[in-house]
């Protein structure tokens, strides 16, 4: 089973302009509204792709239950914690150019020490019968920044592989759990590491992620770099998958979608090589929809043959 645990899920409304116009009217083409955060959205994927999978974290007022709406509806069971302060809105614009989306990201919370404490327990709970416990996105505002350490010393302690997918301090303090696995884009992989990132120095680079993980037996670091493809790094293996043969529609999810699509791969017993296809046929997927909806079974199937892994 994979638990992911979402901190500060959100409402994601994606709003289709024609050529985003600063400081004038933009008329809306048409708007998307899903439920979003990182590992809400790889819960999503596996459950899609035949994976069983828990999604908890924080939920509150009526954004919440739209959340707890979609994942019912798409079959991941949930044990979240309630919460006094509503689940946040976020908003992308998509300006129809080909270039990435303008975001508003609300920060959530707050978040109260009960409610921290009761997804302590939630989560030490449900880790036991967990195989992987993921950890994704921001913190909301009343969650120490040192959340995914402690956290993640719960799954580790509870016998779980550790996924963390994270930035900034929220990362930095997650890595002294000792993750399995983690999967910075290029700009996140950037301010962790200290310096610029491109194609090629991306293995380079991957192999230098690996070096932050202490304390996992068999780390694994994977860079994923959009539309130019995405590296995995362990001690024993280094992958790389060339860019998916599409025109992507939006990008939002693809990152969150190729590690529901990597764990689902690995937790049916593919090897790390398949399970990496399948992952970025899944984001690849992802790119192919609209707005903020995530991949399909049928979508991914036809993508994986066009999936290069090397």
């Amino acid at each position: 089973m994979i638990l992911s645990v979402t901190p500060n899920p959100c409402i994601d409304v994606t709003l289709f302009v024609d050529g985003l116009k600063p400081h004038d009217t933009n008329r809306i083409q048409r708007q998307e509204i899903d439920a979003g955060g990182k590992a809400i959205n790889l819960s999503r994927v596996a459950a899609e792709l035949g994976a069983a999978t828990i999604a908890s974290g924080f939920l509150g007022g009526a954004p919440g239950g739209q959340v707890l709406e979609v994942l019912r509806d798409q079959g991941v069971e949930e044990a979240f914690v309630r919460t006094a302060a509503e689940t946040r809105m976020n908003f992308s614009v998509e300006g129809g150019q080909g270039r990435p989306p303008t975001t508003f990201n609300a920060r959530g919370g707050p978040i109260t020490p009960a409610e921290w404490d009761l997804l302590l327990s939630v989560v030490e709970e449900l880790a036991a019968d967990a195989e992987w416990v993921a950890l994704g996105g921001s913190l909301p505002v009343g969650v120490p920044v040192e959340a995914y350490a402690v956290l993640g010393k719960i799954a580790k302690d509870s016998g779980a592989k550790l996924l963390i997918d994270a930035d900034k301090d929220v990362m930095l303090h997650g890595l002294s759990a000792g993750p399995d696995l983690i999967k910075p884009n290029r700009r996140e992989a950037e301010r962790l590491l200290g310096h610029p990132v491109s194609v090629d120095t991306a293995l380079d680079d991957c192999r230098s992620l690996l070096t932050l993980m202490n304390g996992s037996d068999d780390p694994v670091a994977i860079l994923s770099l959009g539309g130019k493809g995405a590296v995995l790094c362990s001690r024993s293996c280094e992958l790389f998958c060339d860019p998916a043969p599409i025109t992507p529609k939006s990008t939002i999810g693809s990152g969150d979608s190729l590690l529901g699509g990597f764990l689902a791969g690995l937790s049916s017993g593919l090897s790390a090589p398949d399970a990496f296809a399948l992952g970025n046929a899944a984001g690849a997927a992802t790119a192919l929809t609209d707005g903020t909806e995530i991949a399909r079974r049928d979508v991914v199937d036809r993508m994986l043959p066009q999936v290069r892994v090397h």
